[in-house]
C-alpha cells in the first residue's frame, strides 16, 4: 500500500480504517469502531469509520473529517498538507502536533524535503 499522508501528517496508510476501508473489510471496520468506542469515550459507528483519505474525492471519509478545521485549511490553501503551506507550522497545526509528535515529524521531514 502507498503511503497516503493527510492534511495534518497523519499516515493514512497506517491507520486501522483506511486500511480496513481499503480491503473493502466489514468486519474489520466494526472491529476498529468498537476499538475506538472503547479508547475515546464515545459511540463510534461502523459507518463512521469507511475512509479513503481525508484528501480525497471519494465519498467515503471518517465521521470527523467534516469538522477538522486542518483539513479545511489545506483545502482553501489547495495544499496537499500543511507541510506545504507557507504558513507551516500556523498556531492550529502546532496545537494539534503537539499531541501527535509522528505527524510533526513526517510533516517536518516534508517541509525540509
Amino acid at each position: 500500500m502507498a503511503d497516503i499522508i493527510g492534511a495534518c501528517g497523519l499516515a493514512c496508510h497506517e491507520c486501522p480504517a483506511y486500511v480496513a476501508t481499503q480491503a473493502n473489510d466489514a468486519a474489520k471496520i466494526k472491529a476498529v469502531a468498537a476499538q475506538w468506542s472503547k479508547e475515546y469515550g464515545a459511540d463510534v459507528k461502523p459507518e463512521h469509520v469507511w475512509c479513503d483519505g481525508c484528501l480525497t474525492a471519494a465519498a467515503r471519509k471518517c465521521g470527523h473529517v467534516a469538522e477538522c478545521e486542518i483539513r479545511a485549511c489545506a483545502i482553501a490553501r489547495d495544499v496537499p498538507h500543511c507541510a506545504a503551506c507557507a504558513d507551516y507550522a500556523c498556531e492550529k497545526a502546532a496545537a494539534f502536533l503537539k499531541h501527535v509528535p509522528a505527524a510533526k515529524e513526517r510533516l517536518d521531514r516534508l517541509h525540509g524535503a
